[in-house]
């Protein structure tokens, strides 16, 4: 496998001293694209999401920064006309010890890219996670760096051999899946969990939930919902930047038939997302 193509503040090759706060506190955010012919994805999506996760960390100059960073970002992605996959890192920089951020740091971001996946199967077995999201409404939404919650979930399903697992809060709500996020349907209605309290607010799911759902006709609702009730539903999907729409094949023990739905909803979003790219 090639290497993937690394930069730090724009240089290629660079290192991360050890001092970095993201490194040492999580003190940063990350964002997950797609990119197409050396062009980013729905890159307003992310600056914004970005843009939020800065400005709630208390990053000074957040919107300064993160036209900088995707300036930068854009010039590397482009001068290798990369497609696949891009993971961008913004930190706030190197920092002496101690949780509080200094006020001299010199935020620094980080671009790796990787080339497209593999063929991998368009249904998934899902187990439910032990771990549990946990309530933080101030945080809730945001792609910041501290993902223990989502890397435990991660192993349970790779310890117990399910491609994913459901995750839930302390209230027994259905909030994702280890690796993106819920859509559950019945018939024409569409819900897809809340999430003020807790989760990611997924780019693929802000673009299900505004266009390409509603087009095809599905009411879209955003509110909690139950695993028992999610086990009734005629469908659920998994969304995310990497794969788009994936369909659960099943939950534990609760099957789920094979649907023309996902290939019609992943169909619709591949070309929105082409749409986002050719602006």
């Amino acid at each position: 496998m090639p290497k993937p193509h690394e930069w730090v503040d724009g240089k290629a090759g660079a290192g991360v001293p050890l001092d970095d706060r993201g490194l040492n506190y999580a003190d940063g955010a990350f964002e997950t694209m797609s990119c197409s012919s050396g062009e980013i994805a729905c890159q307003s999506l992310h600056s914004d999401r970005l843009l939020s996760a800065l400005g709630t960390l208390g990053f000074p100059h957040a919107t300064a920064i993160v036209q900088r960073v995707f300036d930068d970002v854009c010039r590397c992605v482009k001068s290798v006309g990369h497609s696949g996959t891009a993971r961008l890192t913004v930190t706030r920089g190197s920092g002496p010890r101690g949780y509080g951020p200094p006020d001299s740091a010199s935020p620094r971001h980080i671009l790796t890219l990787f080339p497209p996946l593999g063929q991998a199967s368009d249904r998934q077995s899902c187990g439910i996670a032990q771990i549990r999201w946990s309530h933080q409404p101030q945080l809730a939404g945001l792609k910041l760096l501290a993902r223990t919650e989502q890397v435990l979930a991660a192993q349970e399903a790779a310890t117990l051999q399910w491609d994913d697992v459901l995750m839930l809060d302390a209230q027994d709500h259905v909030i994702s899946t280890s690796r993106g996020n819920i859509f559950a349907f019945f018939g024409t209605e569409c819900i897809t969990p809340d999430l003020r309290q807790c989760g990611i607010a997924g780019t693929r799911r802000q673009l299900l939930i505004e266009s390409v759902l509603p087009r095809l006709n599905h009411v879209v609702a955003e509110q909690p919902i139950t695993l028992a009730a999610l086990r009734q539903a005629d469908a659920v999907l998994i969304s995310n930047t990497v794969r788009g729409v994936v369909e659960i094949s099943r939950i534990e023990d609760k099957h789920f038939p094979e649907r023309a739905l996902t290939e019609r909803i992943q169909d619709a979003l591949t070309q929105q997302v082409a749409s986002c790219v050719a602006r």
